[in-house]
């Protein structure tokens, strides 16, 4: 029996692979403090298209207008906002940055900025992707739900850890030391948390 949980603890952790790259490169990305978007030298690409909202459209109504308008690939669900010159601002999110649509009535045109993430924040972006994210995007959906799937092969693999570390090596002193180090830190954060 310890063959075959041997084979799933193995071949779980390459289907894991990939993400515990991606989980530890975001939190040193964290630690680092990488430059986010709004402080990169370039700026974002500036560009405009002509527009026109219905007079008596909400500004929710004409959110939606420029989201089906522009359709921002790999996009979010807009966030819709006036600015301090009273113009609607809709703002589009996705893991490789934002586009911010302002809405220049008076000159009948929306100004279009593209701010793309630099490879690590892209990184850390997808890192935090989950499930329960509305993205119109195939690969973002996908994404998401590969990470779900690995949250889940990472607790079958603790699971099999542990059963192969009791019952194959159990007469090695170390196995017992590190499993008693795992539960005694998990008591002392919830000791000292509560």
């Amino acid at each position: 029996m310890n063959v075959w949980i041997r084979k799933v603890h193995m071949y779980l952790g390459l289907v894991n692979f990939s993400l515990l790259v991606v989980f530890g490169l975001a939190g040193l990305i964290v630690t680092a403090e990488a430059p986010d978007i709004f402080r990169q030298k370039q700026g974002p690409a500036v560009t405009s298209r002509e527009f026109t909202a219905p007079p008596s459209a909400s500004d929710r109504e004409v959110g939606q207008l420029l989201a089906e308008s522009l359709a921002p690939p790999h996009s979010g669900p807009p966030v819709i906002r006036r600015n301090a010159a009273n113009q609607i601002v809709t703002e589009f999110y996705s893991v490789n940055g934002m586009t911010r649509v302002t809405l220049l009535e008076s000159e009948r045109r929306a100004q279009i900025q593209t701010f793309r993430n630099s490879i690590w924040r892209f990184i850390d972006n997808a890192h935090a992707t989950t499930i329960g994210e509305q993205s119109r995007s195939t690969a973002v959906r996908l994404w998401a739900w590969y990470i779900e799937l690995s949250i889940w092969s990472l607790v079958l693999m603790a699971l099999s850890g542990v059963w192969l570390g009791v019952t194959a090596r159990w007469k090695f002193r170390w196995t017992r030391v590190s499993l008693a180090a795992g539960f005694a830190a998990f008591v002392v954060l919830y000791w000292v948390a509560r």
